[in-house]
């Protein structure tokens, strides 16, 4: 389990080095793009200062790769959007719980009016227990806010669309779903705090209801409002030259003290000595913009505005001409003429960074590295990735990984489809009038202060010699491989086919929170060359699709994506639906299909309060889709209408869908897919071992089925409500399985889980992996290479196991001795009381 934290304790920690800090002005102030944009990639700007971290925009997947590359988020105070617009927010709820869990005690939100309501829609899903959120509005103080004292001081510049039809919103909702449904609704993590109260509401009262449905209408009335940002840090004294200061005369001492709070000195001597001789110019604090046109209504706004103006070609001093301006505006809008006329008001000086879909950086090295090791175990089952938009460093020679570009032992191999070199990713100019132009990459940093500009010195790139070296580096890795390939090679040779149907694509095998190689939970469903089926989907789902199959063929698969099923309403089982559902729709469109077909939502009912807020807040979502509730196509009681089962079964081909209750919290099912070609696959979602799956997938060919923990956390499953491996594996043999499949394994077995004794038809669930029923039998016989391939991982979790036990056996014992004649407890030791698990 990871580890238990002390968020209280971590949260008067930041609070004490925040007050320490802030009393001088950053020293240190750079920009680092965290997602460039990318399709299927997120879009966030993180500005580091020492007293505080400010992060612009968080879409879908931000978490994840601050995690990979170490950025530090402990420090995130301010996150600021542009628009509200999934692809600026998807990020957001997974973002506040890494926060709260780093110890952060608030954050503030700043954007158009409404971007809270994310938060307040998800908290009954997601824990946010020691994390307070703030909302500023954009007009507040003048939409100004940070002092001298502050890191960073931010000026709200509004731009509203020019009315047309297109951007006028969508008709009121007329939902059941919607009207009320937010004044009761179940807390989903209640059963875990108490096993008395299993069930909780949060409930609002009449004036709670009134104020909310206030900010709702502000916020629908500015729905077509976004919001850029001029920020400066504040000025900065210049440093003192400590060797002009001895070329002047001046002895150690009080007087440098002097010089460096800026006043002249007198020598002994009676030579006076000017401060402004002897220290750097002082720093007014350089300007950065960071703006965001979703569409070509903002431009008579961008053109129009007097406060942008100020730090354009125009700008009262040098000091106020903007360093750097990022754009967030889409590669559509900034082609037009009137959007190059803005940007070439500025200083030719200036320099751009496009952070949009132009950009082909997805920004993770891990899920590569990951990937090149698997697929030594077989092409077909974990092929290469299709993510093309880092270089890849190839060596020369077959013993020297150095890289070493200036004796030419290496080189870089641009896999961009378009072949675009990377002289042409770094700089880009639009006309001679636009100053230097980048195009955003992960990690990509630009410094502020002190005046170093353009770095790109973290730039990404995958090195798949040493990747696989990693394996070979243990001893028994390449006699194991030879004798698994020798086996496989024995197999009939159909089994290896991975294009046979029904097959099964992994895009999640995660719990709680994405890590590096680990997504949360999603799992793609191809029934027919025709129709597709996804179950369960987590953030950052289809930045998964894309990276493994990418964007061309993720949007074939988009348009034969007919049906989406959400086993429950915990947040790593469904907050990627909402990017999935648009870009669908994009994939559409961009066939000439303008009239898209809805989508088959199978879910609890309860996600409507969640999916129509936003609708009402952020974007038209409702009518891409028809939900049928998950309660109407339970086994036992069946309520769907005759004709609406006929209809759902017929576009997905099947002949039965059967949905159970499963234990975990509330409203979490599990469900069979009985096909008319006569195969059946059972999918458990989060769940204890349950009878009524084992009814309803009896002698299916293949159970999904989660194992959220090894076999001696059984304790720890119970608590959380999940399955151990065996008693997964329990449950498959109990319903007469063909295949097993484990997935929805807890982060701590980010490589490969623990399992004592696999049975032959049992498999191991990857992210990126496919496999068809006909694969299903070769699966076992990858399990001693896995191990042997990731050893240094699993004698790690070994290890903490073993000492897991020790401290259980301790405890015990100590019990033990605390107790009378008659068997009862007279004393219990102390035991530490931090939760043992984030939760998603």
């Amino acid at each position: 389990m990871p580890k238990k934290v002390d968020v209280k304790g971590l949260q008067e920690q930041r609070l004490a080095h925040r007050q320490k800090v802030r009393k001088y002005p950053p020293s240190k102030v750079y920009l680092q793009v965290l997602g460039s944009g990318a399709p299927g990639a997120p879009r966030s700007l993180y500005v580091f200062t020492e007293q505080a971290r400010y992060l612009f925009n968080c879409g879908e997947g931000t978490q994840r790769l601050a995690h990979e590359h170490k950025v530090k988020l402990g420090m995130v105070e301010h996150i600021l959007v542009t628009h509200k617009s999934w692809e600026n927010i998807g990020g957001l709820p997974g973002m506040l719980l890494t926060l709260q869990d780093t110890g952060v005690p608030h954050v503030t939100l700043h954007g158009p009016p409404g971007i809270d309501s994310l938060y307040y829609d998800t908290r009954h899903f997601m824990q946010f227990r020691d994390l307070k959120i703030f909302y500023r509005d954009y007009e507040e103080n003048g939409g100004k806010f940070g002092e001298r004292n502050d890191p960073l001081i931010v000026q709200n510049v509004p731009l509203w669309a020019k009315p047309t039809d297109s951007t006028l919103p969508d008709s009121p909702i007329e939902s059941p779903c919607v009207e009320g449904a937010l004044e009761e609704v179940e807390e989903l993590y209640a059963h875990e705090r108490s096993r008395q109260k299993k069930r909780s509401l949060i409930h609002l009262d009449a004036t709670e209801r009134a104020a909310k449905r206030h900010k709702q209408d502000i916020s629908v009335k500015c729905r077509n409002l976004v919001m850029a940002y001029i920020c400066r840090p504040p000025p900065k004294a210049g440093a003192l030259l400590l060797e002009k200061c001895v070329t002047a005369g001046v002895p150690p001492g009080p007087l440098l003290g002097e010089l460096k709070s800026g006043k002249d000195v007198t020598l002994p001597n009676g030579t006076i000595v000017r401060a402004a001789d002897v220290t750097a110019p002082d720093d007014p604090g350089p300007v950065f913009i960071v703006v965001e046109a979703p569409t070509e209504q903002y431009l008579d706004a961008l053109l129009e505005s007097e406060a942008l103006a100020l730090y354009q070609s125009g700008a009262n001093s040098k000091g106020d001409l903007a360093d750097v301006v990022v754009h967030f505006t889409p590669a559509n809008v900034m082609e037009h003429p009137r959007y190059r006329q803005w940007m070439s008001r500025f200083s030719p000086l200036t320099s751009h960074i496009i952070i949009n879909e132009t950009s082909s950086c997805m920004g993770s090295k891990a899920v590569h590295r990951i990937q090149y090791k698997l697929n030594l175990l077989s092409d077909s089952l974990f092929p290469l990735l299709s993510d093309k938009g880092i270089p890849i460093k190839e060596t020369t020679g077959s013993d020297d990984t150095d890289w070493d570009q200036e004796n030419g032992d290496v080189k870089l191999m641009e896999q961009n489809g378009d072949n675009e070199s990377l002289e042409k990713a770094e700089g880009i100019n639009f006309n001679s009038d636009v100053g230097p132009t980048h195009q955003a990459t992960t990690l990509l940093t630009y410094h502020i202060r002190p005046k170093i500009n353009i770095d790109r010195s973290n730039a990404l790139v995958l090195e798949p010699h040493s990747y696989i070296q990693e394996c070979y580096e243990v001893k028994t890795f390449e006699s194991i491989l030879d004798q698994t390939k020798s086996k496989l090679e024995a197999t009939d040779g159909s089994t290896l086919k991975t294009d046979s149907y029904p097959n099964v694509i992994f895009l999640g095998t995660g719990s709680c929170m994405p890590n590096k190689t680990r997504n949360t939970s999603g799992v793609l469903l191809n029934i027919s060359s025709e129709k597709v089926l996804i179950m369960d989907c987590g953030e950052g789902t289809y930045g998964q699709l894309v990276r493994l199959l990418g964007v061309a063929k993720s949007d074939q698969v988009l348009r034969k994506l007919t049906a989406v099923y959400v086993s429950h309403l915990h947040a790593d089982h469904h907050i990627g639906f909402i990017r999935l559902l648009q870009a669908r729709r994009k994939a559409f469109h961009q066939v000439g299909i303008d009239n898209v077909p809805k989508l088959l939502l199978f879910a609890p009912n309860k996600i409507m309060i969640y999916l129509s807020s936003y609708h009402i807040n952020f974007e038209p979502i409702i009518n891409d889709f028809t939900l049928y509730g998950n309660q109407n196509l339970l086994s036992t009681n069946f309520q769907l209408d005759h004709d609406s089962y006929t209809n759902v079964c017929s576009q997905l081909d099947m002949k039965k869908i059967e949905m159970t209750f499963v234990i975990h919290c509330p409203n979490s099912f599990g469900v069979a897919w009985t096909h008319n070609d006569g195969w059946k696959i059972v999918y458990s979602g989060d769940t204890m071992p349950c009878k009524g799956l084992v009814n309803i997938g009896h002698d299916c060919d293949l159970l999904i089925h989660e194992a959220t923990m090894e076999d001696e956390l059984e304790e720890d499953a119970k608590i959380k409500t999940h399955c151990t491996t065996s008693q997964a594996i329990q449950v498959g043999q109990d319903m007469n399985a063909r295949f097993i499949l484990l997935t929805h394994f807890s982060q701590r077995y980010a490589k490969v889980p623990i399992i004592n004794d696999l049975p032959i038809n049992v498999g191991i669930a990857f992210d990126n992996m496919k496999v068809s029923l006909s694969a299903m039998p070769i699966l076992h016989l990858m399990n001693e290479a896995l191990v042997s391939m990731f050893a240094e991982n699993y004698d790690d979790m070994l290890e903490k196991t073993a000492r897991k036990r020790i401290a259980r056996e301790r405890l015990e014992k100590q019990l033990e001795e605390h107790k009378d004649p008659n068997g009862l407890l007279l004393y219990r030791p102390p035991v530490h009381s931090g939760r043992s698990e984030k939760t998603y």
